[in-house]
């Protein structure tokens, strides 16, 4: 049974992880690799904040993925990333399906917005199958990124 659970600070190492699988990181908006120091004071600042909401998904004992999302005045930034192991399954649009549902159920009328790589092709189809609206291309650190938003009264 699938169940999408806050991350706490036990978790730290899978982020990490996570946040570091190549393919993440040539995707993401900043390429380089991440260092832990780097990474346990962000994750520590995120896990302290109210306008930031970390999420596992999880099947069992098995980690399948992370959503996360950073209330930015109105608009709710989605950033998530699914394990190698479980990619290419439904995953992401899952996962992304779980959390919006979590976050409206607090926020009702919330507004959502991602940015994806413009040839991050499997995050594409996800973010039109959930009714996001493709607002603009944007060139972000020499890379072409989609901008995505998804209003409450929608």
């Amino acid at each position: 049974m699938y169940k999408l659970r806050e991350a706490n600070i036990t978790d730290a190492k899978l982020l990490f992880e996570w946040a570091n699988d190549n393919d993440v990181r040539a995707t993401a908006i900043i390429k380089k690799k991440i260092e832990w120091k780097d990474h346990l004071n962000w994750l520590i600042g995120k896990l302290q904040s109210t306008q930031s909401h970390i999420y596992i998904l999880t099947e069992g004992d098995d980690n399948i993925g992370m959503v996360r999302f950073d209330k930015n005045y109105d608009m709710f930034i989605i950033s998530y990333s699914i394990d190698k192991l479980h990619r290419k399954k439904g995953m992401g649009l899952f996962i992304l399906q779980l959390g919006i549902k979590k976050i409206s159920e607090n926020e009702p009328h919330c507004n959502f917005k991602a940015t994806v790589q413009i040839d991050n092709t499997a995050s594409n189809k996800i973010f039109e199958k959930l009714g996001f609206s493709l607002e603009k291309e944007e060139l972000i650190e020499g890379h072409i990124f989609n901008a995505y938003c998804k209003y409450g009264n929608e």
